[in-house]
């Protein structure tokens, strides 16, 4: 599924009180779930050609593409390595 089909899937769902406070409660997970997702897409690998760079199987890189749980900054770290890109950390005013 792409990003654009996800997004106006997302939006859908949102509507939904009940969807949206549960998204709501795991938006950080869900967060880094898209960033992780968009950055393997934008540099074109499979989740078993990231898997393989990382010295895992792809069925972990599943998981940590789920949004379940957050990951350790130390595998996004290696998740970053594999495709190429470091990690950057940033705080934001916003909320």
């Amino acid at each position: 599924m792409s990003m654009k089909k996800f997004s106006t899937l997302k939006q859908k769902w949102l509507k939904d009180p009940n969807v949206k406070a549960a998204y709501d409660e795991h938006a950080l997970e869900f967060e880094v779930a898209e960033k992780m997702i968009a950055a393997r897409l934008t540099a074109k690998l499979t989740q078993k050609e990231v898997a393989e760079k990382m010295g895992t199987t792809q069925s972990v890189v599943a998981r940590l593409e789920s949004g379940e749980r957050l990951p350790a900054l130390r595998t996004i770290e290696r998740y970053a390595h594999a495709l190429g890109k470091h990690v950057e950390l940033r705080f934001s005013a916003d909320l």
